[in-house]
């Protein structure tokens, strides 16, 4: 755990800095300088450009991922043929992306017409989007099987939000009208995109052969299923994601603004997904060996130790969010107030997502990757018609509700399953302990009176439920990462 644990911690530190830059973004510059429609409007093209994206890739993306360390193995780097393969799917996906999709939009204008006008008015600005989004996930794919997450981790968390800033900033000192702001916006992924593109020829192991291997010709048929069954996963994956701004976009009663509302909300539980991104790209080709040598043993000791840290931050992080959240919704107005709702609901699914582990990366680079594929079918079945539902009835509140249900049932399918076939689960009474620990700290921090002032009612708030948290986690070393860690730190200290 050694070298997981080392670019964990760089990775999650990378992605708290944009998260940060992110929230400045999102809680304050979005909402007071570009408006609330402004904030939906770019939320819900940068989920359609997420979906779009996905599908543009054609399942490049999954056979980077499960088949480069077969072909680093068995071929000498001028002689690799699946950087030219991943790339010439991904340029398919785009052209016919741009072929199809004039053909959908009178059906996306009807849709979201009524409610969302700004959208109907900037839908082209999806092809670029989706373009350059494609290609980042498909760069992404081989910096992470390189295990050179940093520099990826860096672009995506960092280098996207950052160059947000910048296009907001551009605008608020009227370098830049409105138009020309959502346009520089949607090639925002170009130069993030384009630095993991020099980064890996660098290495010298992304280079371009137009001659078909015989490790392809071997593997082509288990490629070819491979990678229809869990590219239709990921991208069913990515639609369960983002279908709630979208359908809210599109049903809610204040169209853009309660896109806003929601993005927010879902902006602040996000936060709670930096340690599992910055995992999920570390452990990914560590798990992609384990099973490549039938080393189960190695797999569970990832499965419960990345479980354990993920749920004891996750802990943390939600805990200080939602016991910040009404001073939150002082600072944005009364606009916001659904957030509270929405946060608690969202909160509570993303505890359940985190705590039950890395399943999906188990499942799809295992020899029952078709499992992934199921349980994201049903994600979908589950997730679209309940948040259409729920939207219709109980507006901006709904969708949150619905992601809840969707995801503890996915999640739970997914436990059965690993258990069933493996024995491997993700649980242990440390969990329960991180559990019941959070539950008592919120509750005592929770009891601390107003000051009247938010700002400081926020730092008192943290820092007391951090302080607290973290001292009783660590002195107990409930995790041995995260114990590990203190105590590095405490060392620094004293010297």
């Amino acid at each position: 755990m050694g070298v997981v644990r080392k670019q964990s911690i760089i990775s999650s530190l990378v992605t708290y800095v944009g998260f940060l830059i992110g929230a400045i973004n999102v809680l304050w510059l979005f909402p007071h300088f570009v408006g609330n429609s402004g904030l939906g409007l770019t939320r819900v093209l940068l989920d359609l450009a997420m979906i779009f994206g996905a599908a543009c890739t054609l399942g490049s993306v999954p056979i980077a991922f499960k088949f480069f360390p077969f072909y680093r193995s068995y071929l000498p780097r001028e002689k690799n043929d699946l950087p030219f393969i991943t790339l010439f799917l991904c340029t398919l996906g785009c052209i016919v992306f741009i072929v199809v999709m004039p053909q959908l939009k009178p059906m996306i204008i009807r849709k979201f017409g009524e409610r969302s006008p700004l959208l109907v008015e900037y839908f082209d600005l999806l092809y670029p989007f989706t373009v350059t989004m494609a290609f980042f996930n498909l760069f992404e794919a081989y910096s992470w099987s390189l295990k050179r997450t940093i520099i990826s981790n860096s672009m995506k968390e960092l280098g996207f939000r950052v160059l947000t800033s910048i296009f907001i900033l551009a605008y608020l000192f009227k370098w830049v009208d409105f138009g020309q702001f959502v346009h520089l916006y949607a090639y925002v992924f170009l130069l993030p995109a384009l630095a993991i593109l020099i980064g890996l020829i660098k290495t010298g192991q992304f280079k371009i052969n137009f001659s078909i291997s015989s490790v392809t010709r071997r593997l082509k048929g288990k490629i070819i299923t491979f990678a229809s069954f869990v590219f239709l996963g990921n991208f069913l994956n990515i639609v369960a994601k983002t279908n709630d701004t979208i359908i809210i976009a599109s049903q809610g009663r204040r169209g853009l603004v309660d896109a806003a509302v929601f993005s927010i909300a879902t902006y602040l539980i996000t936060i709670m997904e930096v340690p599992q991104r910055s995992l999920i790209s570390i452990t990914t080709p560590f798990i992609a060996e384990a099973w490549h040598k039938k080393d189960v043993k190695k797999i569970d000791r990832l499965y419960k130790k990345t479980a354990l840290n993920l749920l004891i931050v996750g802990l943390a992080i939600f805990g200080v969010v939602f016991l910040n959240i009404h001073d939150a919704v002082k600072f944005l107005g009364p606009t916001y107030e659904p957030i509270t709702v929405i946060v608690l609901y969202l909160g509570i699914a993303k505890i359940i997502d985190l705590g039950t582990g890395m399943n999906s990366q188990i499942l799809f680079l295992s020899k029952y990757w078709r499992v992934d594929f199921l349980t994201q079918v049903l994600l979908v079945v589950l997730s679209i018609p309940l948040n259409y539902w729920l939207t219709v009835k109980f507006g901006v509140i709904g969708p949150a509700f619905g992601n809840l249900i969707a995801l503890s049932t996915f999640n739970t399918v997914r436990f059965l399953f690993l258990w069933r076939f493996f024995r491997l689960q993700p649980f242990s009474s440390n969990n329960l302990k991180a559990l019941a620990i959070a539950l008592i700290c919120f509750a005592l921090v929770y009891l601390v009176p107003s000051t009247g002032n938010i700002y400081l009612n926020i730092g008192i708030r943290s820092l007391l439920f951090l302080g607290l948290y973290g001292f009783i986690i660590w002195k107990i070393k409930a995790s041995e990462d995260i114990s590990g860690l203190f105590d590095m730190a405490i060392r620094k200290l004293k010297r």
